[in-house]
């Protein structure tokens, strides 16, 4: 599989109709140490912790899709958060985190992507590319007792940013998006299920208790819906989206566009963040509350994510972002604090950032960074980064471990802190050709 990864050549994400091929790569270099305010204070308008993530239907729903109510859209304003700093709670010192080479786990005759550690802490989301790669398998990996299950097929190719499968906890299933069709895998020896057609794009997120996974259809594309798995059934969420016209871009920054929606839910259940290249959003899914947050400014355009994920404390939100459009010129983090609505922006002397996952304590950040380095086949190397997310200080972790497309195709932390997984594939001698997939496990220690 050609994998000549620069990430500008990567991300082929939105893959929705007319969605653009989002070919990002990432940085993180010499971090910018320039904490600014966000423009107002935050007294979370959305947050709603004594209310249920969804309101129940006042009446029985009636088999098949719910109609869905016109919502007219009204001005979204922007987020406001307290005055007051909340102290951040101490973390371990970047130089007490020690890391073991990565370890082969599994090897697969092509690419391996990782999606995420499922709750357990044993288990892996994975996919594996077919060996004709026209397709992927989506599987579990078991890293104790190396077994298997596999819970559907697809063409989403979860590279960096493009459609990941989703973990469903409360059925110990998978969600996935394929040709505009949302699927339910339950594992080896069920038929996977068709839930919903007519998907707008094949992005999703899952409710933390993996109840109710969010997409967008394509009659209305802004209005997300959501899929409760006890009901069996869509819902409309109470609220719309901003849909920017192509002719408002430009004074984005912008001349193709607007990318589909992406949603990253937070843990406590009561907030969903949506994002594409023209805004990011706070949601309150109950009540139907919205604002915009602000990702800070860019000389050249409005600043927007392509990936963003919440802090496993809830605290802090990271995203990645860019200006203008794919390709776009560099892909940097910005850190913001939900507390006070302060944002980081970091640039640790690359280009590109390539991937990134929190490590459990909430505190700090694992992020992978396209190096300005390749080796003898061209292709391109990673460097791997700790971030304190209080301090905004940084450590280059790994420097004589050659990673090779692992920013490509994931990264994550274990739940319990002590594994972190990649991918860590062998490459032909003379090209930038996989030879052989490979998973890989880092041992975590940390000295106190």
């Amino acid at each position: 599989m050609k994998r000549l990864l620069s990430i500008t050549g990567g991300l082929l994400g939105l893959l929705a109709l007319g969605a653009l091929a989002v070919a990002l790569a990432l940085t993180f270099g010499g971090l910018r140490r320039d904490v600014k305010p966000a423009s107002q204070a935050f007294q979370s308008p959305i947050e709603t912790p004594t209310q249920p993530p969804y309101p129940p239907p006042a009446t029985p729903t009636p088999p098949g899709p719910p109609a869905t109510p016109t919502v007219v859209p009204t001005p979204v304003p922007r987020c406001t958060f307290a005055t007051r700093p909340v102290p951040a709670e101490p973390g371990p010192p970047l130089d007490a985190y020690h890391f073991s080479e990565p370890q082969v786990v599994l090897t697969h005759t092509s690419a391996i992507g990782i999606v995420g550690w499922l709750p357990d802490g044993r288990r892996l989301l994975i996919t594996r590319l077919t060996s004709d790669q026209s397709r992927e398998y989506i599987e579990t990996f078991d890293v104790q007792t190396e077994e298997l299950q596999r819970y559907g097929e697809w063409h989403g190719f979860s590279v960096s940013f493009n459609p990941k499968p989703v973990w469903l906890a409360s059925e110990q299933a998978v969600a996935f998006a394929d040709k505009w069709v949302l699927y339910i895998g339950r594992g080896e020896g069920t038929p996977v299920e068709e839930v919903v057609t007519g998907l707008a794009a094949p992005y999703l997120a899952a409710s933390p208790d993996g109840r109710r996974v969010v997409f967008f259809l394509e009659v209305t594309k802004q209005q997300p819906q959501a899929f409760d798995m006890a009901l069996a059934q869509r819902q409309p969420l109470p609220f719309t989206l901003p849909l920017m016209s192509p002719q408002d871009l430009p004074a984005l920054g912008q001349r193709e566009g607007p990318t589909p929606y992406q949603a990253a839910w937070h843990l406590d259940g009561n907030r969903i963040a949506f994002y594409n290249d023209t805004g990011f959003y706070l949601t309150d899914p109950a009540t139907g509350q919205i604002c915009e947050i602000d990702l800070g400014p860019h000389v050249d355009g409005k600043r927007w994510a392509v990936d963003a994920q919440w802090s496993p404390n809830g605290r802090y939100l990271a995203a990645l972002t860019t200006v203008g459009d794919p390709v776009v010129r560099f892909i940097d983090l910005t850190l913001i604090d939900m507390h006070t609505g302060e944002y980081r922006h970091f640039d640790l002397g690359h280009q590109y950032l390539a991937a990134m996952t929190w490590v459990p304590n909430g505190h700090d950040l694992l992020v992978m960074a396209e190096a300005d380095r390749w080796d003898t086949a061209g292709a391109n190397q990673y460097d791997m980064y700790l971030v304190d997310a209080a301090s905004g200080s940084s450590k280059q972790m790994l420097m004589e471990y050659p990673l090779i497309f692992s920013g490509a195709y994931g990264i994550t932390w274990s739940p319990n802190g002590q594994e972190i997984a990649l991918a860590c594939p062998t490459l032909m001698p003379t090209e930038s050709t996989i030879a052989e997939g490979r998973l890989c496990v880092i041992s975590v220690e940390v000295r106190r």
